[in-house]
């Protein structure tokens, strides 16, 4: 899944999973951050490793966060993945859930899974000042 905050630096685009004040941290998956004076970190329970990097906010060139929704036979749902990586939509409608067979999963809330080729997804962006 796209959602999150995201930053473009020195041509390239980063996850940003801190904002403190003025200063960001960056991260990425792609080890030629290394050369954007980006520091590797692996996690004890993983080999999977991430590069990070604090920058003043200045240094950007765009801030912007991104999320997205599905449109799924004519209507528009939240969009989630699991950790199986199977989508799932959802809405807190019950009227709308009912229309589209979504089950109750929360007090407050319905789903369904879905496949990728039963729904459209709609992917939104904001700036962020």
């Amino acid at each position: 899944m796209i959602d999150g905050k995201y930053a473009d630096y020195k041509g390239e685009t980063y996850k940003v999973v801190e904002i403190v004040g003025n200063e960001l941290v960056l991260a990425t998956e792609d080890e030629k951050a290394l050369e954007h004076g980006f520091e590797a970190q692996t996690a004890n329970q993983s080999a999977h490793t991430l590069y990070f990097k604090r920058i003043p906010r200045d240094d950007v060139d765009e801030l912007y966060a991104l999320f997205q929704e599905a449109r799924y036979e004519g209507a528009v749902f939240d969009l989630y993945q699991d950790t199986e990586q199977q989508l799932y939509i959802g809405t807190e409608d019950q009227d709308k859930a009912s229309s589209f067979g979504l089950d109750q999963t929360d007090e407050h809330y319905y789903s369904k899974y879905v496949t990728e080729d039963e729904i459209e997804k709609i992917i939104y962006r904001r700036h962020i000042e």
